[in-house]
């Protein structure tokens, strides 16, 4: 194999840097490899202690053979990281014609080398890969393949071609411009999850120095994707040193594999069950409380400048602006996310803010995902989001299939809130083998007209009320996903609930919120879902569960990952979860 050299840069961290070396060296490939290390030099106003540690890390390269080859470039003058790594990429790849590139801050998979030399191999002749990544924090799902695409270089461990490098762009206004010219903002703020555009626009004033956002938004201009695994062959390794990432760890997401990955060639395109799981956990990750945590924590910083070099009046004026731009920023991350906000002591007073449940866009969404299931456009739909793959809720299923293993392999539901039919057409192809399935979902008069007439079949029907729904159908089973929270008096709902004596309950993707009273917020719901706005609960576990626990003994709980942690404007944290119930017997 013909191997792609490694190019480490570093600094100043010289206890991280080992642990970087030690898992590079790790890797079966190591001792047929070729190591360039850039070791860059003190700023101007260093002082005695700076170039002592930038001499504790020289002396960390030298310690070991990590590699079959180590080249150890110690430059005099400061380049700082990004014209470091534009000038030490740019050099060695000129001379081998590919790259892998490293920082000191990173911890290696064993399995690090072969997948990126692997891939560099596979994909040599596809320009429209540009590169290959290693940090994967975004997407371990069931459905996620060994290898897939996206438009996001890699910063975190990645590799590419010199015909690839040779596009990479300085001039971030040029760059910036052209994205503008073509209307590429939204796509490249990966659709309102991050502000992408931000950065760039701020490497445009110099406010920052970044390589990474100008070969990201080069890759974007050029529809030019990058490979990564499904479970990540690096991990970021959190210090208060870093330069664009201080004390940010992706420890928690990250999987790393337990084999080497098996590369087969995958079809170079951005999956939409990819691109819905990279919102997804940007959101998790960079959204909600972290985006307003930094967002203060940054413009506190700011202010705190101005207070010492700036006169009072101007410093005035700085706040006011920054806190503008702080409410441009919320308003355009809330059109674009879905979104929380707000502690309404009642359902009328949320619900004179928003658009409510009935909102005609809502059902003309989910009936146009619905259709395209029924008719095999598609295979599966939540929330009128259609994917490409079925996410199987797996602890639902398991519910489903023990009611009906004790009931003559038969299941008998009542669906309230089931719009039409979302979790009948996830589940109902593991349903096939059972003799006789009833779903009967209950829901408002429009949805249940759109449903009778358009979607019934095999079993799946509508109703309008939980009476009517036990006349043509006597179910043993009542099914609650992600409804409770949606429901005006839910505690009054539940008592009702609970006066139809189901033999089973099953609490699904219900939303909570953590060591708290309950508390009812608005949800908006972006456009590129359906544009709408509703009341929704966050509710106490312990209270909503104990209610339950009245007339029906617990049989099992489940977390509901699918949905992730949610945290509101307070930074408090929220969660979905399910139950499943029986009836107490005595």
């Amino acid at each position: 194999m013909n191997l792609a050299p490694i190019v480490l840069f570093i600094y100043n961290r010289a206890d991280i840097l080992d642990r970087t070396l030690n898992t590079l060296s790790r890797n079966v490939l190591a001792k047929e490899s070729i190591l360039y290390i850039y070791a860059d030099g003190a700023k101007e106003n260093a002082t005695e202690k700076d170039r002592e540690k930038i001499q504790q890390a020289r002396a960390v390269a030298k310690s070991k053979q990590w590699c079959k080859e180590v080249h150890i470039i110690e430059r005099e003058k400061n380049l700082g990281l990004s014209n470091s790594i534009i000038a030490g990429v740019t050099e060695v790849i000129n001379k081998h014609g590919k790259v892998i590139v490293l920082e000191d801050d990173l911890e290696l998979s064993p399995y690090f080398l072969k997948y990126m030399n692997d891939a560099l191999n596979m994909y040599e002749k596809e320009p429209k890969v540009w590169s290959i990544g290693a940090c994967n924090f975004f997407s371990t799902y069931s459905h996620t393949p060994e290898t897939f695409f996206i438009p996001i270089p890699d910063c975190w461990g990645w590799a590419t071609w010199a015909d690839r490098w040779q596009y990479f762009e300085p001039d971030s206004k040029k760059l910036l411009q052209q994205l503008k010219d073509r209307k590429l903002e939204e796509d490249f703020n990966l659709y309102g999850t991050y502000d992408f555009i931000g950065m760039l626009q701020a490497q445009a004033e110099g406010k920052i120095s970044s390589w990474a956002i100008r070969w990201q938004a080069q890759a974007y201009l050029h529809n030019a994707l990058t490979l990564y695994p499904k479970y990540s062959l690096t991990n970021h390794l959190a210090s208060n040193e870093a330069t664009h990432a201080a004390n940010f760890s992706l420890t928690q997401y990250i999987i790393f594999p337990n084999n080497e990955i098996k590369l087969k060639k995958e079809k170079i395109v951005f999956l939409e069950s990819i691109k819905k799981d990279l919102i997804k956990a940007y959101k998790k990750i960079y959204g909600s409380s972290y985006y307003q945590r930094n967002l203060e924590q940054s413009m506190k910083a700011k202010i705190k400048y101005l207070l010492k070099k700036i006169t009072p009046p101007v410093v005035v004026d700085a706040y006011k602006a920054l806190r503008a731009y702080q409410s441009q920023l919320k308003e355009k991350y809330k059109q674009n996310t879905i979104f929380w906000e707000g502690n309404f002591t009642s359902w009328q007073e949320a619900q004179q803010k928003t658009d409510g449940y009935d909102a005609p866009q809502i059902l003309a969404k989910v009936r146009e995902a619905t259709m395209k299931v029924k008719n095999g456009e598609a295979v599966y739909e939540r929330d009128s989001v259609i994917f490409d793959k079925i996410q199987y809720n797996w602890p639902l299923l398991a519910c489903l299939l023990k009611v009906a293993v004790e009931n003559n392999n038969e299941l008998k539901i009542i669906d309230f809130g089931g719009s039409l039919g979302s979790s009948y057409f996830q589940n109902i192809h593991f349903l096939k083998s059972i003799k006789k399935v009833q779903w009967t979902v209950v829901e408002q008069e429009h949805f249940v007209k759109c449903g009778r007439e358009e979607i019934s079949h095999n079993g799946l029907d509508f109703a309008y009320t939980i009476e009517e729904a036990l006349k043509q159908n006597k179910a043993n089973l009542l099914l609650l996903s992600g409804v409770i929270q949606c429901l005006d008096k839910p505690y009054e709902w539940i008592d009702k609930f609970l006066s139809y004596n189901f033999d089973y309950i099953i609490i699904d993707r219900t939303a909570f919120i953590e060591d708290s009273d309950d508390r009812l917020t608005i949800q908006y719901v972006p456009e590129w879902i359906y544009k709408a706005s509703y009341p929704a609960w966050f509710l106490n576990e312990v209270k909503l569960l104990n209610i339950f626990l009245q007339k029906y003994q617990l049989l099992s709980e489940f977390d509901s990952f699918a949905d992730g942690i949610t945290y509101l404007e307070d930074n408090k944290k929220c969660y979905r979860k399910g139950f499943f119930l029986k009836l107490k017997t005595t």
